[in-house]
């Protein structure tokens, strides 16, 4: 479905937005990754030129190292493409591992990788959800690598493309090496707030449709010497109001970590209105993030009796969850309208059952804004995304992976579980192999060929 011009939606492109440095090779065609949102006050630019150097030529190159880029990595590789993947943290994983989100969402009874990693993955039932331990979830993706032959990078972010046309032909990356230069044959963005669609000059929107917020972003936190019994809600908050606190995020949650004993994952802060494509806003919301769990578990520690006596703070982080930035135009726009009459196409390339998980926009502590417009009633049925979602409208060789694809906010809290998100990893990478099999660009790959190939990639790797 492609908004009609008498549409509320609107598409954003990078000539809407500033920005701030342009790095260069002589011929590139430089596209350069998009600095600062709509409405910041920045408008002075400085120039950077410099020599990028080759430093590899690949067949499928991944930018993102979650679930979804994992996994595209993982199907492009078994297909027989030669393939990277970057990550710009130092492991692999994102919401598994650098968040502490240690359960496997939406992922239980499927093939594919998510079967995969439930046979390799010691995982434990905890509140209906498998919980595993953050250490081997990192060993376990290193070793999937390398037995697929993906070549990993890692403390590496990719900052710009160079295009002729519709085609990207490469991927600017900076690290620790410099900047560096790496022609490609087929992108998959899977870094989940579409950045290198947005360094392409793709069409995409962030947030509700009137006025832009998105869901909230959550730090983790890890803590010891807990010695109860995994635990969440009411009576975690009724300990923290003894200390005159009241946690950002209600549902307080604590995750075991199998296999050590006292060590739990605390889910308790909520931040809103934090632009996840802004470094600034991140920032802030990191630094308020860990003085929020340090307060929680020294009130947990003095209030909570005698679980919590022994109860320490081990570390946050590494890194801030975010749920919600681009959503990147495709070649279909998947709707709510499309969950609630539980759509299946031709070219669907994973059925999705979980309904719509879409935490609050406003913080729930504060009077909701007046007269704002009533969201949507729906419910969902089983319901399939379209290849299309995944192949960019305006670049030919760039596929999306995770939660920048095709769709509205709707959709998007549905289809960003990481069990689904895995699926459309499987298939970018299968799609951008196949495509080089055949010669042709990702966007002209039959659809239906794709499903009955990737059906069977996936029903092998879960025998």
């Amino acid at each position: 479905m492609k908004p009609t011009r008498n549409s509320r939606r609107r598409w954003v492109t990078r000539r809407d937005f500033m920005a701030t440095a342009t790095v260069g090779i002589a011929g590139a065609g430089v596209s350069q990754l998009a600095a600062a949102n709509q409405g910041r006050n920045e408008t002075a630019t400085q120039a950077l030129c410099c020599d990028a150097p080759v430093v590899r030529n690949v067949d499928v190159l991944v930018c993102g190292g979650g679930p979804s880029g994992c996994a595209a990595a993982l199907y492009a590789a078994r297909a027989g493409a030669k393939t990277m993947l970057l990550e710009n943290l130092p492991f692999l994983g994102g919401v598994w591992t650098a968040v502490g989100v240690s359960h496997l969402i939406a992922g239980r009874g499927r093939d594919g990788l998510n079967a995969e990693i439930h046979q390799r993955l010691p995982v434990h039932q905890v509140f209906g959800r498998n919980i595993y331990l953050i250490e081997d979830m990192k060993s376990l993706l290193d070793d999937l690598m390398a037995e697929a032959g993906v070549e990993t990078q890692l403390h590496t972010r990719a900052v710009a493309v160079a295009k002729d046309g519709a085609r990207v032909r490469g991927v600017f990356t900076f690290s620790k090496s410099g900047f560096e230069f790496i022609p490609t044959r087929a992108v998959i963005d899977a870094t989940g707030d579409g950045d290198i669609a947005a360094a392409a000059g793709c069409q995409f929107e962030m947030g509700r449709a009137f006025d832009g917020k998105t869901q909230p972003v959550t730090l983790f936190g890890t803590i010891g010497g807990y010695r109860g019994e995994p635990a969440k809600g009411q009576p975690l908050v009724e300990i923290l109001a003894k200390g005159g606190w009241r946690p950002s995020y209600p549902p307080i949650t604590l995750f075991p970590q199998p296999g050590q004993p006292g060590v739990f994952q605390l889910m308790a802060t909520q931040f809103y209105g934090v632009d996840g494509t802004d470094a600034r806003a991140l920032s802030q919301a990191e630094i308020q993030g860990r003085r929020e769990i340090r307060k929680c578990v020294e009130i947990f520690k003095e209030h909570g009796g005698d679980d919590w006596r022994d109860a320490f703070l081990i570390g946050t982080g590494p890194a801030i969850g975010v749920r919600e930035t681009r959503r990147i135009r495709g070649r279909y726009y998947l709707t709510w309208e499309d969950l609630d009459r539980g759509a299946q196409f031709e070219d669907g390339i994973t059925e999705i059952s979980s309904g719509s998980n879409i935490h609050p926009v406003d913080d729930p502590y504060e009077a909701p804004p007046a007269g704002l417009p009533a969201g949507p009633r729906f419910r969902v049925r089983p319901y399939q995304i379209p290849f299309r979602c995944l192949v960019a409208a305006d670049v030919d060789n760039l596929l999306m992976a995770g939660r920048c694809i095709s769709g509205d906010c709707y959709a998007l809290g549905s289809y960003r579980l990481t069990g689904n998100v895995v699926r459309t990893g499987e298939a970018a990478g299968l799609a951008a192999a196949m495509a080089i099999e055949q010669g042709i660009q990702p966007a002209e790959l039959n659809g239906n060929d794709l499903v009955e190939r990737l059906n069977a990639t996936r029903a092998r790797t879960a025998e």
